[in-house]
């Protein structure tokens, strides 16, 4: 198939539907406005609560949901793990203020699409919903190869990358290991201190690794003067 060819199927691709649940009504239209620009997706319905969600589900059989964790009477994660339990076939992405790492992971568990924590900057919504279009066309094909599969399981550049695509002085084994840390501890900002303690990797190790994933946006730096003294350089895990 040619690049025209390309082009003009993605073009006929029915829009992606969307749910969107969020109990503020200033940041239910924010959400709407942002899906709403990204090109392949409609917005289908919204709920202010998860009972509402729950409801309007089976009845607008969206694609996927953008959801929030705290809600008045059901919270999304109780949202989520019913959606589970029913095996809906919709997929989430969970876009909220918790930060507790038993919420990230569990969401992780239940197989979120992506976890986004407000506030957040518009390119990183759009940028998730512009990675779950590709995702969702690649699971349509009816044979896959390993980057359909890969698109379709989200997998990440950082996490994927063969050996023989690294540059020098990164391994793939330990990029691995600390990719996989920085993922279970997405909330949380990090020294290099403590990441080599944890790990059991020199610091110079770390810190090499870390400039790295900051050079691919997988992990953002941030200097703390909080200290007193020298400041000290945290970093997040973003999986962008």
């Amino acid at each position: 198939m040619n690049t025209a060819d390309q082009s003009q199927d993605k073009d006929t691709q029915p829009a992606l539907r969307v749910l969107l649940v969020e109990d503020d009504p200033m940041v239910l239209d924010i959400h709407d406005t942002i899906v709403s620009r990204v090109s392949g997706f409609t917005v289908v319905g919204h709920a202010r609560d998860g009972r509402t969600a729950l409801e309007m589900i089976p009845k607008l059989k969206p694609d996927i949901i953008i959801l929030d964790v705290y809600m008045p009477g059901r919270d999304g994660m109780d949202v989520f793990k019913e959606i589970r339990s029913l095996d809906t076939p919709v997929d989430v992405i969970m876009v909220t203020a918790a930060e507790d790492s038993s919420t990230v992971v569990t969401s992780r568990r239940l197989g979120a699409f992506d976890y986004i924590i407000k506030p957040f900057r518009f390119e990183r919504l759009r940028a998730s919903l512009e990675s779950y279009r590709d995702a969702h066309r690649s699971r349509s094909c009816e044979h896959l190869c390993q980057d359909d599969i890969d698109r379709a399981w989200h997998v990440r550049e950082c996490q994927s990358a063969k050996q023989d695509e690294l540059p020098k002085g990164i391994q793939s084994l330990t990029l691995d290991a600390l990719s996989e840390y920085l993922t279970q501890r997405a909330v949380d900002e990090l020294s290099t201190e403590q990441i080599a303690s944890e790990l059991g990797i020199s610091r110079m190790t770390v810190s090499r690794y870390l400039e790295f994933l900051v050079d691919l946006g997988s992990v953002t730096a941030r200097l703390d003067y909080s200290t007193g003294g020298r400041p000290r350089c945290l970093y997040r895990w973003t999986g962008v």
